[in-house]
């Protein structure tokens, strides 16, 4: 039922970013080490949000199917609602930065 996330630009992106914009955009824009570094964090945290969602939903199943115990199903659900609360908290992070930086006058 939940999907892969793609999509995540890789250190490639910072690398083209920087040639295109010429020598002296080397350090204005993050180098490709910290890209690489971000990403990675990124897709991992996301990775580990979508197995705990994922994991919640099976526990939820089996326990409707009298396989697994309330307090089982109780805490998949509670870490679940952790992680998604946590990745939400980031995206809005994300966007809010975004906007701030559109604002800017150049």
């Amino acid at each position: 039922m939940i999907d892969a996330i793609s999509g995540i630009a890789g250190p490639g992106a910072v690398k083209e970013t920087n040639d295109a914009m010429g020598a002296g955009a080397a350090n204005a824009v993050a180098s490709p080490v910290d890209a690489d570094s971000f990403s990675h964090a990124l897709e991992s945290a996301l990775t580990d949000a979508i197995g705990k969602l994922r994991n919640a939903e099976q526990v939820s199943i089996s326990g409707v199917a009298g396989q697994a115990s309330a307090q089982e199903v109780v805490e998949a659900v509670m870490e679940a609602q952790q992680k998604l609360q946590t990745a939400i908290a980031v995206r809005n992070k994300v966007v809010e930065a975004y906007l701030e930086v559109s604002r800017m006058q150049i």
